[in-house]
């Protein structure tokens, strides 16, 4: 499936500009080291004025030592914007819009985490065109759940060849205020190949107390099936203990009471149509905090990267879809 993709910036005069969204995201799976890495860039607020923000998150979890890398936040204006690509001064991500291909670069001024990798479709695309509600706007999205990875990236003082890493990418866009009444719960959960990888996604309010019906995708050599609504049921449990990183700094301080946010130890999902069934048991080991500052109105989201270890079991048809690897879980409020 050919999609041609590209940011999506409102027309001119577009009443809802002050509420414009555009949001890349790569995640780079690791299977080798057990590192996940966080890579989007983003943009908040109407593309002529000054007040709004581009933002650039680079991060790597590595086992046994911890978060590493950053967040900046620089003027719309500022950044550096193509037709599907947003570069700040040390956070880049590239899509070419006709091959999907995706190239993030990071370069980290301090030395903890610096990036540069190249990821090629593996699979088909997701594609959300139509605009679902959230809070008093709406969200549209394209994803890509696998990517196979080319690359280097130093974290820690190491660096690694990505040559066999698994990466997922996606594309956001929409009108919403950070502060407003929404939330969301989504997940990438990669096993190396030849194994299954999955996308999991709903709205929810800020509460998650009500939520919207459930999507999540399985990706697995030519098997490609979504599955929605009453035949997706989510699960959480316990809570994550692990402290958690937060970002930026400054905002993070303003927001001490957001400083141990009620997180899950553990997601179970069971997925049944009455004639396919799996089942997805995923544990955090860590969580990051990105408090998103509206700039045209005062609001502020939280935006919770849990990565972690998942395992699955059961049948697609007539392919099991049995194994494990590692994943984000993203819990938003």
């Amino acid at each position: 499936m050919t999609y041609f993709d590209f940011l999506r910036p409102p027309p001119p005069f577009d009443p809802s500009a002050p509420a414009y969204k555009d949001w890349l995201h790569l995640n780079i799976i690791d299977h080798t080291s057990r590192s996940v890495a966080l890579v989007n860039v983003s943009l908040h607020g109407a593309p002529l004025d000054a007040r709004s923000r581009a933002v650039g998150t680079a991060l790597v979890h590595m086992a046994g030592i911890g978060w590493l890398g950053n967040l900046e936040v620089i003027g719309l204006l500022e950044a550096a914007l193509g037709v599907s690509s947003i570069g700040l001064r040390n956070v880049g991500l590239s899509v070419d819009p006709l091959s999907a291909r995706v190239a993030a670069s990071v370069r980290d001024g301090q030395g903890a985490f610096d990036l540069r990798a190249d990821a090629t479709p593996d699979c088909r695309p997701i594609l959300v065109e139509q605009h679902l509600p959230l809070g008093r706007g709406w969200i549209s999205w394209y994803a890509v759940p696998r990517l196979n990875v080319s690359g280097t990236w130093t974290a820690g003082g190491m660096t690694r060849t990505l040559n066999g890493a698994s990466a997922y990418h996606d594309h956001n866009w929409g009108r919403w205020h950070w502060g407003d009444d929404f939330g969301w719960e989504w997940a990438c959960l990669l096993a190396p190949q030849p194994g299954p990888c999955f996308v999991l996604s709903r709205t929810t309010d800020r509460g998650h107390l009500h939520c919207g019906p459930p999507s999540l995708t399985v990706c697995m050599g030519d098997l490609h099936r979504t599955f929605r609504g009453a035949s997706v049921r989510l699960e959480y449990s316990g809570r994550l203990e692990q402290p958690v990183r937060r970002l930026p700094g400054a905002l993070a301080a303003l927001h001490q009471d957001r400083a141990q946010p009620r997180l899950p130890g553990r997601l179970e999902v069971r997925v049944d149509d009455g004639i396919d069934r799996f089942r997805i048991s995923f544990e955090p080991r860590a969580a990051a905090q990105l408090v998103a500052a509206d700039p045209i109105v005062r609001g502020y989201g939280f935006i919770h990267e849990l990565p972690g270890e998942f395992v699955c079991s059961g049948r697609v048809g007539a392919t099991s879809i049995d194994g494990e690897g590692l994943g984000v879980l993203e819990h938003v409020d």
